[in-house]
């Protein structure tokens, strides 16, 4: 509702303007500015178009057919100019229709292609005269419609309420064109209303000593006659009337075209022309009397509907009055000569207008020039100038003898040199390690991407060094970070010396160096390596002591080794580990040692990410069974990785190596997500409530933030804390006992099972066990297979078993692999027991399958119990 109301306002204010505009078009018909000889200025069309660009076509279209029409109903305007007015309107709607280029272009094109030619042709086919006068008249007319159209032209570029919507910013030449072009119509035009208010002024004060001198002559003439001469007159004698004829012919010369004679009476003695051809004397009739001064005045005929714009002298008359006595004398004056006149000074002012024209082209030329071009140009080179910046081009600056322009291009390029220089030195920071001054990770990533990836195998061969000192950490410890970072830009310092400006140098962080040489022989890369491990075994000469490291050095070949960066850095990484796997800060060619089982395990680590997005590893789910029972209690997670090449690889290859690199969280996590949301997805299809269980790592226990993500994990899978059951091993115990206590803590006080796993081995102890916040333990697979030879293991498990009866424990015996383990697991008091003699880990599937057989058997037997 509110935007029709919107809608509504709008439209109201446009009728509103549109209506005012044309009032103010029809008080400037009826009020024009008067000028000389009936030259007169019209304002009409320019709030015409004011309404066509406030309003639009249809309104601005109906208001000047009405405004025209009532001004010829009125006789302000004749027919002839209100039609030429309404085609002049209708042509600039037109022409905006098509091109959108503003009003004076229009106006200028209708004048010369319809306006001119149009009046031309009637001046032809009326036998009318084509005259000075005419011509001057047709030129007032001209500049009265540009100087209205370009008004409008300026309003609606540069007034606000008057811009059309969606209007661009104006070019500073736009500016400055239209600049001039409204400085020459626009002196042209006040030209023409001061030099025609002059005219007007000088030919009515002349006109008006001429008739006074001529009327004196006439009175004195008539003075001199007798009483008799004068009694002739009075009784209208022919030749007495004659003679005073005479008289005003030879008292005015040419300055009297006409003449008539009154008497007291008002009525007409004699009309007297003076003209060589004898023209009717119009203005003894109707008309419009205008007094100028107490004897002279302007007479206009009231009928105006078919006037041409040089009918004036016909349809206009200055007349003057003289007073005899017995009789008055009226005398029309000629304009003939002030017609010429005014055409004269017209064209001799025209000639300043002209100069003044000059002036401004000139004045136009030289700020285009000078100015303008010196502006574009600024502009045209800061153009994207930040990614100039950022390119590190060479900006081609200009002088400008302009102080203004000068002192701008000159802060332009203090700023844009001053910017430069920032960005190299945010690159040189961003791309080099501070404290050695060797290119950073992101330096080196980026060089091997473009000089293998890009090259398209343009490069013929390329080694790629990784570097890890030895014994760095110890050292670090013992005298602290300073010395660290001393020993560091030692070691760089070294590497440069040897590696040559040729070489590729990087530290990649801590104490991890590469280097990369292009187009080198394998036995120079060899070279270098034993060079750099020999230098590093020297001594290094610290401030508070001499120390010794060395370096394990993993090289890698292009193309033999890999044909893209991502290959080279890995398989690189992985023989420095084997070389540091010797212990004898050696270096090792990964295509000496790829075909081995520990270079597989090693890849395995690099591809884990992948692994874990491509959904390679997944979960297999091993139940716990409740003997007493036989039902299903627990599942326990259990992480297999699927290799695409490799095929199934064990938990005891990839999770070694995931521990080792720190990314047991990145795999805890997907465990974690995968277990809980399938835990969710077997309560929603109705299966029994069965808990599930994971395994929690060292690693991810030492980290306070493991709480949150399980915490975070319950709530978006919507699983319940009572059916998660949380399993650590006992080394979690063996650092930083009192955090991984306060974790555990914490996750059992929201309702999470702890379980204490493989419970046996490593640190078990009955301190141990009295500290930990646990809902029972798992005894060690040991237990199991050695419980039915051994009658100790047997007797530890009962022991065990009443302990944990006696604390509130629970206790599950894991490894039952054959019936015999069971029973005598069973026998020592463990009824919760796991291994592959009740089922094998499966996937969810399968599982789902299991659990339907074994719901099957129950019933079964449940059915034999009945019978």
């Amino acid at each position: 509702m509110s935007d029709f109301q919107t809608a509504g306002r709008r439209l109201l204010r446009k009728n509103v303007a549109s209506v005012l505009l044309g009032l103010a078009a029809g008080l400037t018909l009826a009020a024009p500015i008067h000028l000389v000889l009936g030259i007169k200025i019209y304002l009409a069309s320019l709030f015409l178009y004011a309404a066509l660009q406030v309003g639009g076509w249809q309104r601005a279209a109906g208001i000047a057919v009405i405004v025209h029409a009532a001004a010829v109903t009125l006789q302000f305007e004749s027919v002839l100019q209100a039609v030429l007015s309404i085609v002049e309107i209708l042509g600039v709607i037109l022409w905006t229709f098509r091109k959108n280029r503003g009003y004076l272009t229009s106006v200028i094109l209708f004048w010369l292609l319809a306006g001119i030619p149009s009046l031309l042709l009637m001046i032809a086919l009326t036998d009318n005269t084509l005259t000075p006068m005419f011509l001057l008249l047709l030129v007032v007319i001209v500049v009265n419609a540009m100087f209205n159209a370009l008004v409008v032209d300026v309003c609606t570029r540069y007034v606000p309420y008057l811009r059309s919507k969606g209007a661009g910013r104006i070019r500073l030449a736009r500016v400055m064109i239209d600049l001039m072009v409204f400085s020459i119509i626009a002196s042209s035009f006040l030209f023409i209303i001061n030099t025609g208010h002059i005219a007007k002024r000088n030919m009515i004060n002349e006109m008006n000593d001429q008739a006074a001198l001529t009327s004196s002559l006439i009175e004195e003439a008539y003075q001199q006659w007798s009483d008799d001469e004068k009694e002739a007159f009075e009784l209208r004698s022919l030749l007495q009337i004659g003679y005073f004829q005479e008289i005003i012919r030879q008292a005015s010369g040419t300055t009297i075209d006409q003449a008539a004679l009154f008497d007291n009476n008002g009525a007409m003695v004699r009309a007297m022309n003076f003209e060589t051809t004898h023209q009717a004397l119009l203005w003894l009739g109707d008309g419009k009397w205008d007094p100028l001064t107490s004897e002279l005045s302007r007479w206009e005929s009231e009928e105006p509907l078919s006037k041409m714009p040089d009918t004036y002298r016909r349809d206009a008359a200055y007349v003057y009055r003289l007073d005899l006595g017995s009789h008055t004398l009226l005398l029309r004056l000629s304009t003939a000569k002030y017609e010429q006149e005014a055409v004269s000074y017209f064209l001799a002012q025209s000639v300043n207008v002209l100069y003044i024209a000059l002036t401004i082209g000139f004045l136009a030329f030289f700020l285009h020039r000078f100015v303008i071009r010196s502006i574009r140009l600024l502009a045209a080179i800061t153009t994207d100038l930040p990614q100039q910046i950022r390119s590190a081009k060479t900006t081609a600056w200009f002088d400008s003898n302009i102080e203004e322009i000068y002192i701008l291009v000159h802060n332009f390029s203090f700023v844009t040199e001053k910017l430069k220089q920032m960005l190299r030195e945010f690159k040189n920071l961003a791309h080099h390690d501070p404290l050695t001054g060797l290119a950073n990770r992101r330096h080196f990533n980026e060089f091997a991407h473009e000089e293998l990836d890009m090259r398209n195998g343009s490069l013929e061969s390329a080694a790629f060094m990784y570097i890890d000192l030895d014994r760095f950490k110890p050292i670090n410890d013992k005298y602290g970070h300073a010395a660290g970072d001393e020993l560091l830009v030692q070691v760089a310092n070294r590497l440069r010396e040897l590696a040559g400006e040729e070489a590729f140098i990087a530290r990649l962080g801590g104490d991890e160096f590469v280097i990369v040489l292009q187009n080198r022989a394998e036995a120079d890369v060899r070279t270098l390596a034993e060079a750099i491990r020999a230098d590093l075994l020297e001594p290094f000469a610290l401030t508070q002591e001499e120390v010794t490291i060395g370096g394990s050095i993993g090289i890698s070949l292009y193309p033999q080794d890999g044909n893209h960066a991502e290959a080279l850095i890995k398989h690189a990484d992985i023989a420095m580990y084997v070389a540091k796997e010797k212990r004898e800060s050696c270096f090792v060619f990964y295509g000496e040692i790829k075909s081995r089982p520990m270079t597989r395990l090693l890849n395995l680590k690099h591809e884990l990410p992948l692994a874990i997005q491509q959904q390679e590893i997944m979960l297999h789910y091993q139940p716990i069974i409740d003997v007493q029972t036989g039902r299903v209690v627990m599942m326990e997670a259990l992480a297999r990785w699927y290799h695409p090449d490799h095929g199934y690889i064990s938990p005891l290859q990839f999770i070694p190596a995931v521990e080792e690199n720190g990314m047991m969280g990145v795999l805890g996590e997907h465990v974690l997500q995968l277990a809980c949301r399938q835990a969710k997805a077997w309560m929603d299809d109705g299966h029994a409530a069965v808990k599930i269980s994971i395994n929690l790592s060292k690693s991810q226990l030492a980290h306070e933030a493991i709480a949150d993500l399980i915490e975070h994990t319950l709530a978006e899978t919507g699983l319940s804390a009572s059916m998660l059951n949380i399993e650590v091993t006992e080394e979690a115990f063996a650092q930083d006992l009192d955090q991984v206590v306060a974790t555990l803590r914490r996750l059992r006080a929201q309702g999470i099972g702890i379980w204490l796993d493989d419970f046996g081995t490593g640190y078990s102890s009955l301190h141990l066990l009295d500290m930990l916040p646990i809902d029972g333990f798992k005894l060690d697979r040991d237990f199991a297979r050695r419980i039915s030879a051994e009658s100790r293991s047997f007797a530890i498990v009962n022991h065990m078993t009443n302990l944990a009866a006696e604390q509130g424990w629970q206790m599950i015996g894991e490894g039952v692999e054959d019936e015999e383990a069971g029973l005598r697991l069973t026998e020592a008091g463990c009824h919760l027991q796991q291994g592959y003699h009740y089922a094998k880990p499966m996937s969810a599937d399968q599982l789902k399958a299991w659990l339907a057989e074994q719901q099957g058997k129950a019933k079964e037997g449940d059915a034999d119990e009945t019978n």
